[in-house]
């Protein structure tokens, strides 16, 4: 979008392809606005509301009061000038198709256009904190009242063919894969943590 600077650059020449609809459509959306609407797009345009209101008399509007209100209103330029007779919306694609339109390419060339949206993910309903707790007491009874199959034998870790010492690289490795499997809940693994805690400690 452009700001009041960049909106300085253009000039005050008419831009309305419908004097008509220009009129009825200013005057439309002038009368509904609050104050400080009113002000922002005055502000932006870095102009009075005199050629607002010569706009409502005329129909005629420049480029820079046409921009100023699509952006502060959410409506298309085009709409604003006539061109169209849907409101649609102010995107950086109608601003600088209208900049285009009147000669004004370096600054339309300023104008970023954002990429596409991605899709929008199917929504997925959530779980409230407290079902969770409920389903994790239910599944913890569920396994209580079931009886646990005997443990499988895991590999027992070994070390390097060749060599009777763990490089420290080695030895993190080795770490972290018991790390991993006591977290998947193997109890050998558990208990070989223990005893490497209390090696490095003592």
């Amino acid at each position: 979008m452009l700001d009041t600077a960049q909106l300085q650059q253009l000039k005050r020449t008419n831009v309305s392809v419908d004097s008509e609809k220009t009129k009825q459509r200013v005057t439309d959306l002038w009368k509904g606005l609050k104050i400080k609407k009113k002000q922002e797009i005055r502000e932006l345009a870095g102009t009075t509301a005199q050629p607002i209101y010569r706009t409502q008399e005329t129909g005629n509007i420049s480029a820079r009061m046409a921009i100023a209100f699509a952006q502060s209103l959410g409506v298309s330029p085009a709409y604003i000038i006539g061109e169209v007779d849907e409101p649609g919306e102010c995107t950086e694609v109608a601003i600088r198709d209208l900049l285009l339109k009147y000669g004004y390419r370096e600054l339309a060339a300023s104008i970023v256009i954002p990429a596409d949206k991605p899709a929008k993910r199917k929504y997925e309903r959530r779980t409230k904190p407290e079902a969770v707790e409920a389903a994790v007491d239910a599944s913890e009874e569920e396994k209580d009242s079931v009886e646990e199959p005997a443990p499988q034998p895991e590999p027992a870790a070994q070390l390097p063919p060749g060599s009777d010492t763990l490089t420290s690289d080695e030895l993190q490795r080795l770490i972290d894969a018991l790390y991993i499997q006591a977290k998947a809940g193997i109890a050998s693994s558990k208990e070989k943590l223990e005893q490497i805690k209390l090696i490095m400690l003592t």
